[in-house]
Formats: structure tokens, C-alpha cells, sequence
């Protein structure tokens, strides 16, 4: 009998203090807890604003290899193309025959241009000899006469000036289109290679497929063997680029490197859609933006290859210390604060500790209460704490294969991603882009 009354009293002790607790959780939510703010303010972890990746490991953008001088040759729009003599890859030098002009229907038009002109000489001597005969006539006319015969000579001088401005139209026609006959093939005026032939109405490249950067030109030529990199940076991590900065570019498939510097960031032209290959909208997604990189050297690179692209050139950083741009930082009253993503998900105004300012870089080092790990966003006057916060995915634009061309960024780490079910030689989609699991640490 006593062990049961010990069982209830411990069931009514329970019960007391489950009901204490989820009344003293409703009175902080109610009275103490943040209230919430209706919107979403996009975040990213301080590592990647950094530049180095998660856990203080490098970061990568994705680049393909592209010339720096590209040829557009259009065909006479008023004529007709009879052969092209090039195709996406075929080498070119200064006079090699591009395509040709279909020169029958050409001759048939220089005949009856020839044809026209000397109709129009002959209309021009004749009104010529009626002026003469009209003046004669005038000079032996009766007063009452005389305006008659003006009028007729009038009317004539200006049927004589009307063909003999159609005559030298006609006679620029027939200089034109002997000069098309005369070169009637079409030639190269530089030395490189031909990246795309147009088709009808699709544009073949070098590489086989569907070249949409060719827009509508007929034929494109990389002009000799000056490279250059684009690269692909999103939204939230442009601000870690600049024009002038170093890079280093690494090679997707061996171990080779190139140097270079950025010198080109293109924000006017932002590389984004409105629905990914689910068809989901993502209109509200992190816009994309060209970048362009100037080599030291660009020995062994193939136009069209894949490579990675390394900010800070030929060294590697490895930190733990937190170096944050000082636009992302709010300063107020002596005191420097950050939107940061909190442990609800949501924005708070958190305050830090700010440690060295580096004025060629316009960085402050944070020494407390900020680790690379944290996600934060960029202070605009949209952003509010108690706002949602949410990190936004990249998805391939094409709506093709996410493994293909995706990285926004890499980042390395992991010893190996097997228990992951991973590749360790294969990079897979992530949020910001793509990761390769490349080695080293266990986090």
C-alpha cells in the first residue's frame, strides 16, 4: 500500500513539474522571447565571405578556359551564302577561305544592273536633246507661247536630274557587286581557330554542342592563343573579389597550376533564371556574376577546359582567425555588431569584439563572440533582427546535369567522404556550388 501512494505522489510531482515548465515556457515566449519579423534575410558563414570555405579551408570558384580576342564574320544580308569552308575547331591563318557567295544569282544581278544603267544613259540623252530642241523653240516662240514651253522645259531638266541621280545609284550597285565577284569567298583576317559555325538556326562550337554565347553571328574565330579565365561568383560572395586581385588556377583533372589576376568583375549582366529542373521557382535565389581572370601563362591550357579558380594566388591559407570585411560590420557608439544567425534560426544584432584593421584590405580582425562557422548576412537596410534566416541554394541554370558545371565554390576537408557515400575523386552539388572531398582533417 505504501509503495502505491509513493507511486502517485511521484506521479503528481511529475505532473506539477511538467506543468510549471510549460507554463513558464508560454510566459517566455509570451513576455521575454524575441518576437519574430516577418521576412527572410539571407545569410552565409563567415568562412565563405572570407574566402577560405568551412573550417578554415580554401574555397574555389568554377572557370572555363576562354579567349581573350574573339572575331565575329557576318555574310552581306542581302545575299546568299553557296558553301562554308570551316567547321567548330578548324584552324584559320590570314587569308584562308571562309565561306563563298552563291555568284550565279550574283551575275544575273550584275547583268541586269548593267542593263539598268544603260537605260538610264540613254533616258538621260534623250531628255538632254528634248531640252535643246525646247530652247531653240522658246527663242522663235510667240509671248503667248512661251510659258507653255517653259513648263515643258522645266519638267524635262528635272526628268534628267531624277535619272541621273538613279544612275549613279545603280552605277554604285554595279561597283559593289564586281567587287563581290571579284571576292566572292569570304577570308579570314587573323590567325586562330573557329570556335562556331552557325546553321540554320542553331550555332555550333568547338565542342560539339550548342554554342549560346556565339548569339547570332555566322562564324566566330578565337583569334591566336591569348587566354583568359571567366569564372562564375554569386551574390553574397562577390564582395570577397576584387579587380587586381591574385588568383591561382588549378587544373580539374591533374595537378597542374596557372597564376593569373582578376581583371574584370562583370555585376552589370547577372547570370540567373527563375525555375530550377524540379521546375521549382527560384526567382528569389542568389544571382550569379561573370568574372574574368588575366594568366601569366597560359601554356598547356585547351579553349573550352574546366579549371578552379583560387583567390590569393600561389599561397594557401590556413586559419582559424576570423579577418571580416568591414561592410559587413555595424558601427554604433564605439561598438561594431553583425546580423547573425542565431540558435532559432533567426536574425539577432550581436555584438563583437573587433581586433586589427587592415586598411588594403579593409578588414577587421574579430577577436570574440564570431567564428568562421557562424552565418551572417550583409547589413542593407532590409535586413532586420527577429527576420528568418536562410541560406540560398545554387542551382544550375541550364536546369541540366547539377555535377557538370556547378561550383560556385569548393571546399575542402574531410579525410574521406565514403561515409558520406561519397567520391573522393568526384565533386558533388552543394549549396553554394560544389564540394570535392580532396583531404586532410576530420571535421
Amino acid at each position: 500500500m505504501k509503495k502505491k501512494r509513493n507511486g502517485w505522489a511521484v506521479l503528481l510531482v511529475l505532473l506539477l513539474l511538467a506543468g510549471l515548465g510549460a507554463g513558464g515556457w508560454y510566459l517566455y515566449q509570451r513576455f521575454l522571447a524575441k518576437p519574430a519579423v516577418e521576412g527572410t534575410a539571407y545569410v552565409q558563414q563567415v568562412s565563405e565571405i572570407m574566402g577560405i570555405g568551412p573550417a578554415g579551408m580554401n574555397s574555389r570558384y568554377s572557370g572555363v578556359v576562354e579567349a581573350k580576342n574573339v572575331i565575329k564574320v557576318n555574310p552581306d544580308k542581302d545575299l546568299t551564302i553557296e558553301k562554308c569552308y570551316v567547321t567548330p575547331g578548324t584552324k584559320v591563318s590570314v587569308g584562308t577561305p571562309l565561306f563563298s557567295y552563291d555568284i550565279e544569282s550574283l551575275k544575273l544581278s550584275h547583268e541586269q544592273l548593267q542593263l539598268d544603267v544603260i537605260g538610264l544613259e540613254n533616258k538621260i540623252a534623250t531628255g538632254e536633246e528634248k531640252i535643246i530642241t525646247l530652247e531653240k523653240k522658246l527663242k522663235k516662240a510667240k509671248d503667248t507661247k512661251k510659258y507653255d514651253i517653259e513648263i515643258e522645259i522645266q519638267t524635262a531638266e528635272l526628268d534628267v536630274r531624277k535619272n541621273q541621280y538613279e544612275l549613279n545609284s545603280k552605277k554604285r550597285q554595279v561597283q559593289d557587286m564586281e567587287k563581290v565577284l571579284a571576292n566572292s569567298t569570304v577570308t579570314s583576317t587573323v590567325e586562330g581557330t573557329v570556335r562556331s559555325v552557325k546553321s540554320d538556326s542553331s550555332t555550333v562550337s568547338v565542342s560539339g554542342g550548342m554554342d549560346d554565347s556565339s548569339g547570332n553571328d555566322y562564324i566566330t574565330i578565337v583569334a591566336g592563343n591569348d587566354y583568359c579565365i571567366r569564372g562564375t561568383v554569386s551574390e553574397q560572395t562577390i564582395h570577397s573579389l576584387s579587380e587586381g586581385m591574385p588568383v591561382l588556377v588549378t587544373s580539374r583533372i591533374d595537378t597542374r597550376t596557372w597564376t593569373g589576376t582578376i581583371y574584370r568583375i562583370n555585376t552589370e549582366e547577372p547570370q540567373s533564371g527563375n525555375r530550377n529542373m524540379y521546375g521549382m521557382d527560384t526567382s528569389e535565389q542568389a544571382a550569379k556574376y561573370d568574372f574574368f581572370v588575366e594568366l601569366s601563362d597560359s601554356s598547356n591550357l585547351l579553349m573550352g577546359q574546366h579549371v578552379f579558380i583560387e583567390p590569393g594566388g600561389t599561397e594557401r591559407t590556413e586559419t582559424n582567425q576570423v579577418c571580416l570585411p568591414a561592410y559587413y560590420l555595424i558601427l554604433e557608439n564605439g561598438k561594431a555588431f553583425v546580423y547573425a544567425e542565431d540558435a532559432n534560426g533567426r536574425i539577432e544584432k550581436r555584438e563583437v569584439s573587433l581586433g586589427t584593421y587592415s586598411q588594403e584590405e579593409d578588414t577587421y580582425v574579430i577577436t570574440a563572440n564570431l567564428t568562421l562557422r557562424d552565418r551572417i548576412a550583409y547589413p542593407d537596410e532590409t535586413v532586420q533582427p527577429g527576420m528568418t534566416a536562410a541560406e540560398t541554394a545554387y542551382t544550375p541554370e541550364d536546369g541540366g546535369d547539377m555535377f557538370a558545371e556547378g561550383p560556385d565554390f569548393e571546399i575542402t576537408g574531410l579525410a574521406d567522404g565514403e561515409e558520406f557515400g561519397l567520391n573522393p575523386e568526384e565533386p558533388v552539388a552543394g549549396e553554394e556550388g560544389e564540394i570535392q572531398i580532396i583531404g586532410g582533417g576530420d571535421e
